[in-house]
């Protein structure tokens, strides 16, 4: 990662060329695996097939985590002072410049308990919540989006000044700022501050497609049911379609608004097929005007 990426982080404002797939960046990724392996190793360096799709699944996330923060960091600064300075992203329709509207678009880890985010009150009443299904010898399950948006406090503490600013490359110091941001977010969000998660997946099975799902309807159910919280807003971002049925499953309703009643939502709201970093930054980017709070 910081041999390839360097001196830029792609699809955004410093990439020379930010409309490149995610294919084509993925595909030097691996060359230059590939040419280091022998230099570092010499003739006992064996990279296979399964290990490179497994790395590559990684770094996906890792890029499309790269570029959503160029566009919350483009986004927090139109918040602030009114004027669009992103050369790459298109400023959403019907932004408002509103300091109090800051985001950010993290990444989070494996099996992390992502109701950490919440402020302690907040975070109680999901606990008393999953205590009371223990004691009937029951859980609730969450699992760990692998991106989530959130709205940051107002005021700001100066700690979450680098939701401000753009990442310019993929160094390992600002590796290790991707993977744990999240810290400085723990214990700080409000019930209406958790806007949106996304299930980002490098390549699709048939027995891939349920978790997203299931994440979607607890997450909803949390947010929107126990928390009364504010719209919460779901995405996969799949780099491929294929080998699987990805349409047909994610037309599934939310069970949330089916127990609801009135008018039935989408578990998954919007399914995008993220071919390049910048457009689906932008995608997300485009939606952060329909929170209303």
């Amino acid at each position: 990662m910081n041999c390839t990426f360097a001196d830029f982080i792609p699809g955004t404002d410093n990439d020379p060329a930010p409309t490149r797939t995610y294919g084509e960046y993925l595909a030097r990724f691996q060359s230059n695996a590939r040419l280091a392996g022998p230099v570092l190793f010499g003739a006992e360096f064996d990279l296979g097939t399964s290990a490179i799709a497994k790395v590559e699944g990684d770094v996906f996330e890792l890029l499309e985590a790269g570029a959503l923060w160029g566009a919350a960091a483009a986004w927090n600064r139109y918040m602030d002072g009114g004027v669009w300075d992103s050369g790459v992203f298109t400023c959403p329709t019907d932004a408002v410049p509103t300091p109090t509207r800051k985001v950010a678009i993290v990444k989070l880890p494996r099996g992390y308990d992502a109701t950490k985010l919440f402020k302690p009150e907040v975070r109680a009443s999901i606990q008393a919540h999953e205590a009371a299904l223990k004691r009937r010898g029951m859980e609730l399950g969450l699992s760990s989006p692998d991106i989530v948006g959130v709205r940051l406090p107002d005021p700001m503490p100066a700690s979450m000044a680098a939701f401000l600013r753009p990442i310019d490359n993929l160094s390992a110091a600002n590796l290790m700022l991707l993977e744990n941001a999240h810290k400085l977010l723990e214990g700080t969000i409000e019930a209406t501050g958790f806007l949106l998660a996304i299930a980002v997946k490098r390549t699709t099975r048939s027995d891939r497609l349920y978790q997203p799902l299931f994440e979607a309807n607890v997450l909803k159910y949390l947010i929107e049911f126990v928390l009364r919280g504010s719209a919460f807003r779901f995405y996969a971002h799949l780099n491929s379609f294929e080998g699987a049925d990805v349409r047909g499953r994610y037309a599934a309703a939310s069970l949330v608004s089916l127990i609801r009643g009135g008018t039935p939502g989408p578990a998954v709201d919007a399914l995008y097929l993220a071919l390049g970093p910048r457009d689906s930054a932008q995608s997300v980017l485009d939606d952060l005007p329909l929170f209303a709070l």
